[in-house]
């Protein structure tokens, strides 16, 4: 009786968990081979424009933030004590050039009448040096004009290259001089710009075979987020030696920056391609899972994966370089078409029945 009373209420067989998966499968495809650094944006120039002449500041011709080219005026400096010091100037050379001229009318006469005897060796010799003094003279006043000139030029301040202005270190009215330090404006040559970023030197082979194999390499600048792009450059120059305290070498990118974005000494995200790898077995990145033995992907069978369940098998995998949201497959024995589990897979091991459902 207690046999059959046992056989009665004997409890059921669990029933297996059956998790809910998506899948996707495994493809071939050219991967780009790209490293990534943090980056600092640095100007190819930044000038401190002092003016050369002391005088008070007439006016400011530009902005704050204003985009200058070479040669455009930027600020003005009163001149007009340097204008009337030039005509005095002027005047003295004109004065001396007059009497050159006239030294210069004796001489002519004096060796004409040398060889009549009418006057003596001792006249046409000191006529001879006062000649050559006036020639003196009337350089001096050249060279004193010239001086003046140079320096009634300088009183319009120029922008000695194409870039962007800072922040004003001073407002017309005020009284300037050459030996101020903070200058009256910064210019920034940003546009192109540079980006100076650094790999580690074990990766350097790579680089410099790409680098001079093809050139120019793409270079990609994100904002802090790694998605936004803020603008596309080349790589222009590599360093010639390791920082030996950080294992690294320094690179250098041009970019256009014509929207101005990169700000000097903004730090930016820096995607840099080497080279492509073509025809790689690739996999969603959310399909591979860590292990303590290693990395492995959930695969089933192209029948239970038509059928919409059945159970997974875990593959050891080995994974390469990621791109966008693939991962290159280095070893694992997987083919092109395999069907392989993508969400839920942290969820199974191998052999663990599963049911497909959409994404």
């Amino acid at each position: 009786m207690w046999q059959a009373f046992a056989a009665l209420h004997k409890p059921p067989h669990p029933v297996a968990q059956v998790t809910p998966v998506t899948i996707g499968t495994v493809t071939r495809a050219d991967v780009p081979l790209q490293l990534d650094a943090l980056g600092t944006v640095t100007p190819r120039a930044t000038v401190t424009v002092k003016t050369q002449v002391n005088g008070t500041l007439e006016a400011m011709l530009v902005k704050e933030g204003q985009r200058v080219k070479a040669g455009q005026p930027i600020a003005r400096i009163d001149s007009r004590a340097l204008r009337a010091q030039l005509l005095e100037a002027q005047g003295t050379l004109e004065h001396d050039e007059a009497l050159l001229a006239n030294a210069r009318a004796d001489l002519t006469r004096y060796e004409s009448l040398i060889d009549g005897g009418s006057i003596s060796h001792q006249t046409l010799d000191t006529q001879r040096a006062t000649l050559r003094q006036y020639q003196g003279t009337v350089k001096a006043d050249q060279g004193s004009v010239a001086n003046l000139q140079v320096q009634v030029g300088y009183c319009e301040i120029v922008a000695p290259m194409d870039g962007t202005i800072g922040l004003l270190s001073t407002d017309a009215g005020n009284y300037v001089t050459t030996s101020d330090t903070t200058g009256i404006a910064t210019i920034t040559s940003d546009s192109p710009t540079t980006v100076v970023y650094a790999l580690p030197e074990d990766r350097m082979g790579d680089v410099v075979d790409a680098f001079h194999d093809k050139g120019a390499l793409p270079v990609e600048i994100f904002a802090r987020d790694k998605r936004t792009v803020l603008d596309h450059a080349t790589l222009a120059a590599i360093d010639n030696q390791a920082d030996t305290t950080t294992g690294t070498v320094k690179l250098k990118a041009s970019a256009p920056n014509r929207d101005g974005r990169l700000f000097p000494n903004r730090f930016v995200n820096v995607r840099m391609t080497v080279g492509t790898l073509r025809d790689e077995l690739t996999v969603p990145s959310v399909a591979i899972q860590h292990g303590a033995s290693g990395d492995f992907v959930l695969t089933l069978s192209a029948a239970d994966a038509k059928q919409g369940e059945g159970k997974v098998a875990l593959r050891r995998v080995t994974a390469g370089v990621a791109y966008n949201d693939a991962t290159v497959i280095e070893q694992g024995g997987l083919k092109a078409g395999d069907v392989i589990v993508l969400d839920g897979a942290d969820k199974l091991d191998d052999g663990s029945a599963v049911k497909i459902v959409r994404p």
